[in-house]
C-alpha cells in the first residue's frame, strides 16, 4: 500500500529530527533544508527530471551529488534516502514538517496576520510581542496578509489559534443580533 505525502513528510521529518537532534545539528540543519527548500521550489524541472523514466539513473545521481555538494553529511543522506526509495517528490513536505517539528522545539509560532492596510515595522512587533505572550511562545514569525474586504482590525491566524478582530466580523455578528 502507498503511503500518502503526509505520512511520508511526518515519518522522514520525524527520523531526521531525532538524528539531528542527537548530534546537536538542530538550527544548522534547519537553515540547510530552508536553503534546499528554497532551491526546489525554485526549480520546478528538478523534480521533472527525476521522475522522468527517459533520464538514466546515473545523471539523476550525478543531479543529486552536484545539489548537495557541500551540503552537511545529514542533508545529503535526507536527499538520498528520498531518491533510494523513491521519494524525491516528497523532499518540499518532508522540510516542511521538520520545519514544524523544529519551531515547536524552539517555541516559535508562525502566525498569517490579516489586515486592510499594510502594517508598519512598529504594529508588527506590538502584534507579535502580544501574540506570543498569548500564546506562550518565544518568538513568533508574522507572515503580513493585506484583505480590504476586512474592512479594519486585524485576524490573527496560527496553526491552532484564530483570532478575528475585524471590522468586517463585527458588523457581520451585529447584523445576527438585529435578525434575531
Amino acid at each position: 500500500m502507498a503511503l500518502d505525502n503526509p505520512t511520508v513528510a511526518r515519518r522522514y521529518s520525524q527520523a531526521l529530527f531525532e538524528v539531528a537532534q542527537e548530534k546537536g545539528q538542530l538550527k544548522d540543519l534547519s537553515l540547510e533544508l530552508n536553503e534546499l527548500k528554497r532551491g526546489l521550489l525554485a526549480q520546478p524541472q528538478f523534480m521533472t527530471f527525476m521522475a522522468s523514466p527517459a533520464i538514466k539513473p546515473e545523471a539523476k545521481l550525478a543531479m543529486i551529488n552536484a545539489m548537495t555538494e557541500g551540503a552537511s553529511a545529514l542533508t545529503k543522506n535526507l536527499v538520498m534516502m528520498a531518491y533510494d526509495y523513491g521519494r524525491i517528490a516528497n523532499l518540499v513536505a518532508i522540510i516542511d514538517a521538520f520545519n514544524n517539528l523544529y519551531d515547536e522545539y524552539e517555541k516559535v509560532v508562525r502566525v498569517k496576520v490579516t489586515t486592510a492596510i499594510e502594517l508598519d515595522k512598529e504594529q508588527e512587533d506590538k502584534l507579535s510581542d502580544s501574540f506570543a505572550k498569548l500564546v506562550g511562545a518565544k518568538k513568533v514569525i508574522v507572515n503580513p496578509q493585506i484583505d480590504e474586504s476586512i474592512i479594519g482590525g486585524v485576524v490573527l491566524q496560527s496553526k491552532s489559534y484564530i483570532y478575528d478582530g475585524s471590522i468586517k466580523t463585527k458588523i457581520e455578528r451585529i447584523k445576527r443580533l438585529l435578525l434575531k
